[in-house]
């Protein structure tokens, strides 16, 4: 869903969804936000872009999905990294992309092509809590 706010005003409001449903819960937007109620984690990756291309929210998703069932125990640190691992790949599909439907290819080819060193250079994730 689209917003004209911050995801870091949400903060609060999905540290007590997480809370009262025992989820892990996740906000998307310049930082994307991950909490299980009490930490409070942000993937600083992405560009302002990924807002035009259709799909990337359900895409991210599915990522999340993927990195979760790796471990289950540590959720919260596999939904932050999915976030940030697709932020990285969005970054660096920008740097080739004219527009979005570029953008969309490139951040496909970027995930495919992702290796341990472009990840160590790029990803940005900080405790906000």
């Amino acid at each position: 869903m689209d917003s004209v706010h911050e995801s870091t005003t949400a903060v609060e409001a999905a540290k007590l969804l997480a809370r009262t449903s025992g989820a892990i819960v996740a906000v998307s937007g310049a930082t994307d936000i991950v909490t299980d109620g009490n930490r409070v984690v942000g993937a600083h990756n992405g560009v302002a872009m990924m807002q035009k291309v259709t799909a990337t929210g359900c895409s991210v998703t599915a990522l999340i999905a993927a990195f979760v069932a790796v471990d289950k125990t540590h959720a919260l640190d596999a939904a932050v990294s999915a976030l940030a691992v697709f932020g990285v790949a969005a970054e660096l599909g920008m740097k080739m992309a004219k527009g979005p439907a570029s953008l969309r290819m490139h951040l496909i080819d970027a995930l495919y092509g992702l290796d341990e060193a472009a990840l160590h250079s790029h990803v940005n994730i900080t405790s906000l809590c």
